[in-house]
């Protein structure tokens, strides 16, 4: 197992599979001990020091069920400050990237029940119920769900991702009907055409997942540092700017002490967050309009497109960054364990999200009032800072700011990952990784990736300038990532876990149809911001299946002039 450095030693140890670290984790436990339970969390590992002589330590170990919930609630405390800082502040620019001409106070219910239902179903329904459970090795994400098919059926393209699946047959166990594959499996096995498509497909999400790393940083702190231009009317948009790329820059410099460092540090503020956010949430709807949640009834999403038509239509690109952030819960995998998440996810994050946005659609529907005709377009302008009550703007202002900071976070250490997995796999050029815990080794950190995401969040910061731009590529690349996670996800059901495909049918057909919707419209505004992260994209994906060929052509060439004994 690769760890941090100790005292005395002069640099990290980096991710270098081997034998022998398969062969440790294949060793029975000693015989005074007890095996370690098969519901262990990610990380979890069997103190074997022995007392002077050889003998195994005599001190019985903490009950087990006692030791993993205290695991769980810790790692579900940390998870704060990693995993959920993009997705629970995004009440922070969601609105103040909507438009519409003549809004009503039946628009902002539809508006609101679109938000609720998005977080309902691709929040707790695709990602906490279904796609937590897709892990590779404890790994999440798009390429990690093309590995778990690449070890089920045939479905690589280089030969080394064979030996990669011996390795896991063996510290897996496989059900005997996911040993058979499956017909769709046989096909992809078939077709190399086909498997082309697939890898092509899960490069894309990668790359997209990338982009989302660059553009979450960028349009988090922007939206929060914009606070101080309503009390300070001379702090111009250029000074916002910089301010922004500042923090930013500071925050990669201390991506090198790790993400559990990092997290521990930062947990507090996001308790904070989701703590006050909802409280403010709160106190909007009994002033403004306590009858809010009567838009949970899907009736007025159908009244505000039957109103609206193509102006209802288009506006999903902006609804849907309510959603933003939702991939890192699976993609962030790696760093902590699936119960952990979960447990933030339904009994903090989805709370305060469905109270904030509560809140904040009340005090706009009351803004309608004190607005003439001629502004009532602008009632979506700076609507987050509009939200908060005068008396606690400025204690606000300071944990938005922050909290919009911790929020890179998240696609930060996703990136890492994702990057990662891609180059064990020997899909990505060889970059530095560095493992920066002893406990979770999915938790790695990788210089050149940092520096790179640095310099492109400041470009895109003092290229864009505001935030509507951003809002704009964003809303693309968060929805293609998911629709291409929808896709890869069905695909698990049907090759590995057997679903029956009445089961898979009723999840494919409804979430395509929402997500392709989202796509459709997202796309409208491709020419205002959101070629930004296609051009990323492309360039990463171009240098991987530049990578990917070279790799190929070389392993012909060896096959080719091999040398038996």
């Amino acid at each position: 197992r690769s760890r941090s450095p100790r005292a005395g030693e002069d640099s990290p140890r980096y991710y270098k599979p081997s034998l022998a670290r398969l062969l440790i984790q294949l060793r029975p436990p000693p015989l005074s001990r007890p095996p370690l339970p098969a519901h262990a969390g990610q990380g979890a590992h069997m103190d074997l020091e022995a007392e002077p002589g050889g003998v195994p330590a005599a001190a019985p170990p903490p009950p087990a069920d006692v030791g993993n919930v205290r695991k769980d609630l810790f790692l579900a405390y940390k998870t704060l400050g990693v995993v959920f800082g993009g997705l629970v502040t995004s009440p922070l620019y969601v609105f103040s990237t909507m438009h519409m001409s003549s809004p009503t106070e039946a628009d902002f219910l539809g508006i609101y029940s679109i938000m609720f239902w998005t977080l309902t179903l691709i929040g707790v329904v695709k990602y906490v119920g279904i796609a937590l459970n897709a892990d590779d090795h404890g790994e999440g994400g798009t390429f990690a769900m093309y590995s778990l098919l690449c070890r089920h059926a045939n479905m690589g393209i280089l030969p080394s991702k064979r030996v990669y699946s011996a390795e896991e047959q063996l510290l897996h166990n496989q059900s005997k009907t996911a040993k058979t594959p499956s017909n769709l499996g046989k096909f992809f096995e078939r077709s190399l055409t086909a498997r082309r498509v697939l890898l092509f497909m899960s490069i894309l999400g990668m790359c997209m997942l990338i982009g989302d790393g660059v553009l979450t940083p960028a349009i988090s702190v922007l939206s929060a540092i914009q606070g101080l231009r309503a009390p300070f009317p001379a702090v111009t948009q250029p000074v916002v700017a910089f301010l922004s790329a500042a923090i930013l820059i500071g925050l990669f410099l201390v991506q090198k002490y790790g993400t559990s460092k990092v997290s521990f540090l930062f947990s507090p503020i996001m308790a904070a967050w989701t703590f006050t956010a909802p409280m403010v949430g709160i106190y909007s709807i009994f002033r403004y309009y306590p009858g809010i949640f009567k838009a949970i009834s899907p009736h007025y999403i159908v009244h505000f497109f039957l109103k609206n038509k193509k102006e209802g239509w288009q506006m999903l690109g902006a609804t849907v960054l309510a959603i933003t952030g939702a991939e890192a819960m699976f993609a962030d995998l790696g760093h902590f364990s699936k119960k952990a998440i979960q447990i933030v996810f339904l009994s903090s994050v989805y709370p305060s999200l469905i109270l904030t946005y509560a809140g904040q659609t009340a005090c706009l529907i009351n803004h309608l009032k004190d607005t003439d005709q001629e502004n009532i377009g602008k009632v979506f302008d700076d609507a987050f800072y509009k939200f908060i009550p005068r008396p606690v703007y400025w204690p606000m202002f300071v944990i938005a700011t922050l909290a919009a900071i911790v929020a890179s976070q998240s696609l930060i250490s996703a990136t890492f990952s994702v990057i990662k997995q891609s180059v064990v796999l020997d899909y990505f050029p060889r970059v530095k990784v560095v493992h920066t815990s002893d406990e979770n080794e999915g938790e790695v950190y990788s210089p050149e990736t940092n520096y790179i995401l640095m310099v492109l969040c400041v470009g895109v910061i003092l290229g864009f300038g505001g935030g509507q731009a951003i809002g704009n590529a964003f809303g693309l690349v968060v929805i293609m990532v998911m629709l291409i996670t929808s896709i890869m996800l069905t695909l698990v059901m049907i090759i590995i876990w057997r679903t029956p495909p009445v089961l898979v049918a009723a999840y494919f057909v409804p979430f395509v149809i929402m997500e392709g919707s989202y796509v459709s419209a997202v796309f409208t505004k491709f020419t205002e911001g959101g070629w930004l992260p296609f051009a990323i994209s492309m360039i990463l994906a171009l240098i991987m299946f530049v990578w990917y060929y070279g790799r190929q052509k070389k392993t012909e060439y060896e096959r080719a002039n091999k040398i038996t004994a």
